[in-house]
Order: C-alpha cells, then sequence, then structure tokens
C-alpha cells in the first residue's frame, strides 16, 4: 500500500518507545559517521535512531528504514543499509511484492533522492519492471477475466479493480473473451468491466466493429455509444441517409482539421485491428499524418459501402485504399487493388489526379503502374487538349511518382506528340545525373563559411557542395539528383533567404528536400517563424562543431521520413534513365528533344545499385 510522510512517522513514533527502550537495556546507542573526519559519533535524534536501529530481517524492513531515513532528511545513512538489500538478490516476486506494500510513489521517492543514485535509481527500476511483469501475466489476467462473471458481486468488483490496474494488457484481453463468450450472461457481466477500462478499450472497440460477427458488433456499438466516443458516430447512425451525412462530415473534418486522434510525444497514433479468424486485437504505431490517413481510407470504405453506385464515393476509396494498402502486411490488404485492375481508363486518370493533388505518393505510384500495364498511349491523351495526369506526374514533388511516370510513358511509347511530351527527356536527364552518392548544398554568406561546414560534413560521408549566393543555391539544388539535404544560411543574399526558400519549395526536384535554417546570433526567432511556413524545414543556430552539425543532419534525416529513396535506388533509376536516354536518341521518336547532360553510355550498371524492376514502393 501507498506509505506517505505522515504515515511513515507515525508508525516510527509508535516503534520509538520500544526502540529506545531497547536501546536502555543494553542495546549500544546507533553511531553515524561524523562528515569531517568519518569517525563514528553518537546519534542524537531518536527518530533516526529509531529507523537505523529498526530490526532489518526482510527486504520490506530493508526498504522501511531506507524510506524512514529519506523522510527524516536522512538519506546519506540509507547508503549502507541500500548495499545490504541489493546484496539479498531479490527475485522478481519478492521485487514486485516491494511494489505491492509500498506502492510506486515510493519507488519513485527512492529513484529521486540523489544521495542513493545511481543505486536507488536501478533498485526501483527493477522493483517497477517486476511489478509490471506480474500485473500483465497472461495467466493472472485470465484468472482476473474468469473471476468477472463470478456469481459474487464483491469478487466481481475485485476482479474488475484488479484488472483495470493491468492497463492495456488487461482491457484486450477483456474484449477477446468477449469476442469468445458464447454466454449471453457471461458477455453482460464482461462488458461493465470493458466499460471501466476506458479509455484503453476505445481503440480496440473501434476496430472491432469491422467484425463480421453481428453479436460482437453490437456489443462494441452499445459500449462506444455508452462511452460517448466521437469517432464512432459515423459507424452508429440508425439509418443510411444519416450515416451517409455523418461520414461525409468526418471525412471533411479530418482532411482539413487534427487528426482522428490524439498524438504522443513522438507524433505517433495507435490503431487498433481486429481479426475475426484469430480473435486477437493488433496495435500498430504510426506517424499522424500517416494515421490520419488510415482512418479516411476506413471511413471512405464504409460509405462506398453504403452507397456502392455512386462513383465519387468510389474513387475516393480507391485512392485511399491504395495509399494505405502498402502499410499493411500482405494478409490485411484491401481490395484496392482488385478494384484497380478492373478500373477503366478514365477512371484510373481521375484516380491518378486525385493522388497527386492530394499529395498521395503511394497512390500515385500504383494508379501510374496500372496505367503504364494498359498498353494504351490513348491516356496520354486528354479532351480538352490539356495535359494528362501521367505527363503531370513528371513534375511532381515525389521523387518515386516522377520516376514512375517516367518508367510508365517509356513503356506506353506513344508515336506522336503529347502534351507535356517535352518534360519526358527533362525528367530522364535529371534522373541520369545521378551517381549514388549521398549529397548536401550548403549556402552561406561567405565561402569560407560554406567551405568550413562542407568540410565537417565530410566525416558523415557526406558530400557537401557549398556556395555563396542564393541564386546559386537554388540553380545547384534543382541539378542535383542525389541531393538529401540543404543548409541555408538566413543571411544568404541575391536573392534573400525567403526568396531562396520558396524557390526550392515550388520546384519538383527540391520541394521536399529537408531544409535547415541556420540562423546567426539574433535571427533565431526569424528563422522559427519563417520554417513555420514551410513542410521539412527546421530552424537552428549556426552549428560551429561537428557535435551540433551531426545533431543537424540527424534531425533533418529523420524529417526526411521512411519513405525517401535511398543512395542505391537513385543509382538505379540512373543506369535506367541513361538506358531511355540511349533509346530516345536514337531518333525513332523525332518529337523529343533530348538534353545530354548525362553520358548516355552509362556502360555496367553499379554493382550496388538496385535492378529498376525492383525498386520498391514508397
Amino acid at each position: 500500500m501507498m506509505r506517505n510522510l505522515k504515515t511513515n512517522l507515525a508508525c516510527l513514533c509508535l516503534a520509538l518507545p520500544l526502540l529506545c527502550c531497547a536501546a536502555t537495556f543494553g542495546q549500544p546507542p546507533a553511531q553515524t559517521p561524523s562528515p569531517d573526519t568519518g569517525s563514528p559519533v553518537l546519534e542524537t535524534n531518536p527518530a533516526v535512531r529509531a529507523a537505523l536501529e529498526l530490526p532489518r530481517k526482510t527486504p520490506a524492513e530493508h526498504f522501511q528504514a531506507i524510506l524512514w531515513l529519506i523522510d527524516l532528511g536522512r538519506p546519506q545513512l540509507a547508503k549502507p543499509i541500500l548495499e545490504e538489500l541489493t546484496k539479498l538478490q531479490l527475485t522478481d516476486e519478492q521485487r514486485a511484492s516491494l511494489v505491492a506494500e509500498f506502492g510506486s510513489r515510493s519507488m519513485l521517492q527512492l529513484a529521486r533522492t540523489a544521495e542513493l543514485a545511481p543505486a536507488g535509481a536501478t533498485f526501483a527500476d527493477a522493483c517497477m519492471a517486476a511489478a509490471d511483469a506480474a500485473a500483465n501475466d497472461p495467466q493472472r489476467i485470465a484468472a482476473l477475466i474468469a473471476q468477472l462473471t463470478d456469481p459474487s458481486p464483491e469478487v466481481r468488483q475485485i476482479a474488475r479493480a484488479d484488472l483495470a490496474a493491468t492497463g492495456q494488457a488487461g482491457a484486450t484481453a477483456t474484449l477477446e473473451s468477449l469476442a469468445t463468450a458464447t454466454n449471453s450472461n457471461d458477455r453482460a457481466m464482461l462488458l461493465p468491466a470493458a466499460a471501466h477500462m476506458d479509455p484503453l478499450v476505445i481503440g480496440p472497440l473501434l476496430a472491432m466493429l469491422d467484425s463480421g460477427d453481428a453479436a460482437l458488433r453490437t456489443d462494441a456499438a452499445a459500449l462506444l455509444n455508452r462511452l460517448r466516443v466521437p469517432q464512432a458516430v459515423p459507424f452508429l447512425q440508425a439509418s443510411t441517409a444519416s450515416a451517409e451525412r455523418a461520414l461525409t462530415t468526418a471525412i471533411e473534418t479530418y482532411q482539413q482539421g487534427p487528426p482522428p486522434f490524439a498524438a504522443d510525444e513522438a507524433n505517433r497514433i495507435t490503431l487498433w485491428h481486429w481479426d475475426d479468424a484469430t480473435k486477437k486485437l493488433t496495435a500498430a504505431h504510426h506517424p499522424a499524418e500517416e494515421a490520419r490517413t488510415i482512418w479516411l481510407a476506413r471511413l471512405a470504405g464504409e460509405l462506398a459501402r453504403l452507397r456502392p453506385e455512386n462513383r465519387d464515393y468510389r474513387r475516393h476509396l480507391l485512392v485511399l485504399g491504395l495509399e494505405t494498402d502498402r502499410l499493411f502486411p500482405a494478409t490485411r490488404r484491401s481490395p484496392a487493388i482488385g478494384r484497380l485492375a478492373s478500373a477503366d481508363p478514365q477512371l484510373l486518370n481521375d484516380v491518378l489526379a486525385d493522388a497527386l493533388e492530394a499529395d498521395y505518393a503511394r497512390a500515385a505510384v500504383a494508379a501510374i503502374e496500372a496505367l503504364g500495364s494498359r498498353g494504351d498511349a490513348q491516356v496520354l491523351f486528354m479532351a480538352d487538349a490539356q495535359p494528362s495526369p501521367l505527363a503531370n506526374a513528371l513534375g511532381h514533388a515525389n521523387r518515386r511518382v516522377r520516376f514512375a511516370a517516367v518508367r510508365a510513358i517509356m513503356i506506353l511509347d506513344p508515336t506522336s506528340p503529347y502534351p507535356g511530351s517535352s518534360r519526358l527527356p527533362e525528367a530522364l536527364a535529371w534522373f541520369a545525373g545521378s551517381e549514388g552518392e549521398r549529397r548536401v548544398l550548403v549556402a552561406m554568406p561567405t565561402n569560407v563559411a560554406s567551405t568550413n561546414v562542407a568540410g565537417m560534413l565530410a566525416a558523415h560521408d557526406l558530400d557537401a557542395q557549398p556556395t555563396n549566393r542564393g541564386r546559386d543555391a537554388v540553380d545547384l539544388a534543382r541539378e542535383m539528383a542525389d541531393l538529401e539535404i540543404i543548409l541555408l544560411d538566413m543571411n544568404i543574399l541575391v536573392p534573400d533567404v525567403r526568396q531562396v526558400l520558396y524557390e526550392l519549395r515550388t520546384s519538383p526536384t527540391t520541394a521536399e528536400i529537408p531544409v535547415a535554417l541556420l540562423a546567426p546570433e539574433g535571427r533565431l526567432e526569424a528563422a522559427h517563424r519563417l520554417a513555420a511556413e514551410h513542410d521539412r524545414v527546421v530552424a537552428v543556430a549556426r552549428p560551429h562543431s561537428p557535435e551540433v552539425l551531426a545533431r543537424v543532419v540527424d534531425a533533418l534525416t529523420s524529417m526526411a521520413g521512411r519513405d525517401v529513396a535511398t543512395a542505391e535506388e537513385r543509382a538505379a533509376q540512373a543506369d535506367q534513365a541513361r538506358n531511355w536516354l540511349g533509346k530516345l536518341s536514337s531518333g525513332s521518336r523525332s518529337f523529343y528533344t533530348i538534353r545530354h547532360t548525362a553520358p548516355l553510355d552509362a556502360g555496367e550498371p553499379r554493382r550496388d545499385a538496385v535492378a529498376p524492376d525492383a525498386l520498391p514502393a514508397p
């Protein structure tokens, strides 16, 4: 149980007369080392003496003495007792028992006592870990769940409280037991226990709404309604019309506003999945924006299920389904790929256009690959004579989208000019310029400053290109096919930093490259304001040491995300682009104007290159 200062001192006062009597009848008085000489001196504080003279035969008696000395403001005297306690070689069961008796607050008190560091924190952490393992023991949880259906109300109440204390493990196990319960009375007793574990049951319950078990869906819906979960509202409507309104409203809200669930300190959201075959719940952690898209796909799926005749709903589901499909294992793939195979060219073009507009790179790549596989070059010609979505994809900010578009058009191999055809050789020349290196652009007001930073970057196997003019920074960045990071000083000129950043963000080849704004003294606040106006931009003070610069590089690398193309992938793209440029240079498609900025006789592919057909999807 919990022991606070008042309780500890009260117990100590009760024990004090007995301990003092023991000292009077022959026990030597407690002694403590002198802070000056280290030699023993007589301890005059009776409470401290009582704590020191407390019999210590069990781990609990050791721990109690330590707590009393901490409470009395003499933690340094507890160090020998803590050493005795650590030498007892406690089992996990004994450690968990200490947490059960004294409470987690006492463990926290021990861990935070500086005079007992680091041994105190180590001991407290081990005890808390043992207690957590004991609380989440599957056999113990199963026993508690069995008690939830006990005839005795008292047994059920105690089991509910103990189960709630186990946290997420208990909540998940309770809901899985609800799914397998065949007795209606048992289900009725499990439901209140699940409700008692709000909010831990909310995510799993939302996942269980996808179950094919009508009884389970009814129970999950009833609990969500009882708990007033706003994310469940679109799924709980009584009529098709009201459900359609609720779903469309939710989709609009989540597209424009915050994510559907609160993110943790790492900006990640936990989403749950229910498997009808195994009757099990599983959780996955996603970046907040990725979780938003997954939830939107689920809402769109429900909307398309309600109104299967609505082409717009089907298209929206197809886009979101393709975007999220590759985030899951094959056993959890949506039917989106199957629907894509049967889609007509117009629907594919619409899906691609929507994906490009929403910056759904995975969906765009999937739609592009589907268009290329049809072998019909007519998809490049629109009725309004405007560039097709496939031609527009050549100018998208995502590298993999652009390369997928290049590949598809080369497969389609149109025999006549089409709107936007000039973009293909430009894109090929850019991809062919890659050497599979890790490149950085450093733009600072002086050549000396940019060269110094470039030199420090070499220690991280980064090939840095220094410059001292804003115009050169933009031009160089646009041509660097291996560019991974941009370091841009706030005092860069011709043009100024705001214009340089704007041009970098509006160019397809640099729009997604992470940028660090390097702020001199007095300009960091302005740098933060400018960084807030753009994606993938951070503001930092000018780095003056390799260690600080290393932290900046790590932050920018993390910002690039897991979908960034690797150096090996870029090398493979370059080899393939050179081969395609060679094909176009043969003259069979004279309407293409080739810009010879990369060698066409690429020779043997790099050994570290990935085969183009094996390039990973985003």
